[in-house]
Order: structure tokens, then C-alpha cells, then sequence
């Protein structure tokens, strides 16, 4: 039986290819518009201009809508304050106008308008990469734990495993279930969950294991009355809350925050 051969594309070639023929062109073309497209008007007979706020406005959204959604994209595995996202697309259309500017002074006197358009969009969708690897690795290289995709932020009232800092070491973190008393830009207010025995305790009540421990067995207690730890998001070491903090106990915990 004749052997058929293999003609299709393997799968990090093909990425490839499809990277540089198609997305690299295409998102650098957005990110080029307000050089690109009053470029292409003056070429047309008669030549024609941008005219009126709205349009303008229109122009110079499309490379900031994208370049939001680049950054959203590079930042998307690490949790930080609400400023980065809206920072690091700044940083990347100040590259993306550097690279314009000097693809201008390269090929801004060819006489086909094609070939300006290529050279600025291959321009612009370079940079945005290198932007996109750029940041990927800044954040991984900061170590720490990553949130997931799709992650389920801390809400009042959840029980989560994380790295919780200690009272007399706050540079120190372990691991323990926690209570979230209060959320905030960038971190949470928990109360620390223990399994070492705190009876007879004023600034510990005992949590029932209704709920969120369903396997171990173990009694726990949560701090009481004390000053709230602070987490930040990127130390939860899960997507998911591990369930709710029990009603009685939350009515207390609640009425100690007013």
C-alpha cells in the first residue's frame, strides 16, 4: 500500500508561520494607524485627509484599545495593583512611536505606499513581541506565586489557602487557611486559621470544619479581636476559595471589623 505523505503543518511551525504572516502584521498595522492611515489617504487621487475630532479619536483609540489588551495579556499571570495594566500599555505605545519614528526615517521616501505600510506594521508588531516575551519573563523572574487564569479573586467572608505573614517576622510567610476579613487594591485583610490548640484563648475562637474541611478531622481555631494580616493576591496559592467561613463564626468576625 503506497505510503501517503505528511503535507500538514507541524504545530510549532505552523504557530510560527502563522505568527509572522498574519498576527504580527496585523496587530502591528493597529498599533501603526495613526502613522499608516493618513499615509494611505494622501496617496489616494485626490488625496484625501483625516478630518473632524471624531475621527481622530477614532484613530489613535484603535492602538490604545490594543495596546491595554497586550498588556492585559503579557500581565495576565501575576496580580498587581490596578496602575500596572494601564502603565505597561503606556511603556509599550512609547516603544511602539520610538520604532515608528525610525522605520519613518528608513523607508518614509519609497515611493509605493505598500511597502511603508509593511515596514512600519512588521515595526510595531516586533515591538509589541518583544513587549509581550519582555514582560513575561520580568514577572517570572520575580518568583513568588503566579495567579491562574481565571483566577477567583478573595471576597469577604471565604476561606483560602495562602502565604500568610507573620506577627513577628511580617518579611516571613507560611502556609495556612485563612479567613478574608476585607479586600483591597492589590491585597487582602485575613484572619490566620490554626490547628494548634487555642482554648481558652480570648484572641482565638474555635471554626467549625462545616464547609471547607471536609477531610481532615482536625479542630481549628481562627484569630479573634486581633489586627487583621495582610496578603497579597499574588500569595493565594489557589484559583478557589477552599469554601465559606462558617455563619457564626463570620457573625462574630464581622461584628469585631464594625
Amino acid at each position: 500500500m503506497a505510503r501517503r505523505s505528511d503535507t500538514s503543518c507541524a504545530g510549532p511551525g505552523c504557530a510560527g508561520l502563522l505568527l509572522v504572516l498574519f498576527v504580527l502584521p496585523t496587530v502591528g498595522y493597529l498599533l501603526a494607524v495613526p502613522l499608516a492611515l493618513p499615509d494611505l489617504l494622501a496617496e489616494q487621487s485626490p488625496p484625501q485627509q483625516l478630518r473632524g475630532f471624531g475621527q481622530y479619536l477614532i484613530v489613535y483609540a484603535i492602538p490604545t484599545v490594543v495596546a491595554l489588551l497586550l498588556a492585559v495579556f503579557a500581565s495576565r499571570r501575576r496580580s498587581g495593583a490596578r496602575w500596572l495594566v494601564p502603565a505597561r500599555a503606556v511603556s509599550l505605545l512609547a516603544l511602539v512611536a520610538a520604532a515608528l519614528w525610525w522605520t519613518e526615517g528608513q523607508v518614509g521616501d519609497h515611493p509605493a505606499w505598500n511597502v511603508r505600510a509593511t515596514a512600519e506594521s512588521m515595526a510595531a508588531g516586533l515591538v509589541a513581541l518583544a513587549f509581550v516575551v519582555a514582560v513575561r519573563r520580568w514577572d517570572a523572574s520575580r518568583g513568588g506565586p503566579r495567579v491562574a487564569v481565571g483566577t477567583h479573586r478573595p471576597a469577604p467572608g471565604e476561606i483560602w489557602l495562602a502565604m500568610v505573614p507573620l506577627r513577628e517576622d511580617p518579611a516571613r510567610q507560611l502556609r495556612h487557611y485563612c479567613v478574608v476579613l476585607a479586600v483591597h487594591p492589590g491585597h487582602a485583610e485575613v484572619a490566620q486559621i490554626t490547628t494548634k490548640d487555642k482554648d481558652g484563648r480570648a484572641d482565638h475562637i474555635r471554626i467549625p470544619n462545616d464547609g471547607w474541611d471536609r477531610a481532615s478531622g482536625r479542630a481549628h481555631w481562627v484569630e479573634f479581636g486581633r489586627t487583621p494580616r495582610l496578603v497579597d493576591y499574588g500569595m493565594f496559592l489557589k484559583s478557589r476559595p477552599q469554601g465559606r467561613c462558617p455563619a457564626p463564626v463570620w457573625r462574630q468576625l464581622s461584628r469585631q471589623l464594625g
